[in-house]
């Protein structure tokens, strides 16, 4: 009986050893990118499709400029920069739906990337009724150019 029960919490130990060894790999292969600011905030007036979306190229990037600017509001204009060197750079585009009230936020957390992809984590970190104007909250930041698979989280 007594080698029974060895034999058991020899296995017991040799599985959670090795489960840990698996996760520790996982987490070491993981490196924080850091990203640059470009816009945050409310979209108000005009809007855009809500998307989590990565920009490449100027064409995108300028396609989606002029949905968001209009004749009378130009949100871009307090945007750090909107002329991105895609030869170096991509941009992280995430934006939120349309909310009748404010108080709403939509946040890049962390962009990591591993050997398969790139992750980017999202959160919605207020909600609430503050105002009665309607908002529409987005983040946009840049990284590095790098040619894997983006996945939001």
């Amino acid at each position: 009986m007594k080698k029974h029960l060895l034999f058991l919490l020899c296995f017991i130990l040799l599985i959670s050893t090795s489960c840990r060894d698996h996760n520790d790999e996982n987490i070491e292969s993981k490196n924080q990118i850091n990203f640059q600011l470009i816009g945050k905030g409310n979209f108000m007036a005009t809007y855009a499709t809500p998307q989590n979306t990565v920009i490449t190229n100027s064409t995108q990037w300028n396609n989606f400029l002029n949905q968001i600017d209009g004749p009378n509001n130009h949100p871009s204009s307090g945007f750090t920069e909107t002329n991105i060197d895609f030869n170096q750079f991509m941009v992280i585009l995430v934006v939120d739906e349309v909310y009748p009230n404010g108080g709403h936020s939509v946040d890049i957390m962390t962009i990591d990337e591993n050997p398969q992809n790139i992750e980017v984590d999202v959160e919605k970190l207020l909600q609430g009724d503050v105002t009665t104007v309607v908002t529409q909250p987005y983040h946009i930041v840049k990284i590095p150019k790098i040619a894997k698979p983006v996945l939001f989280n």
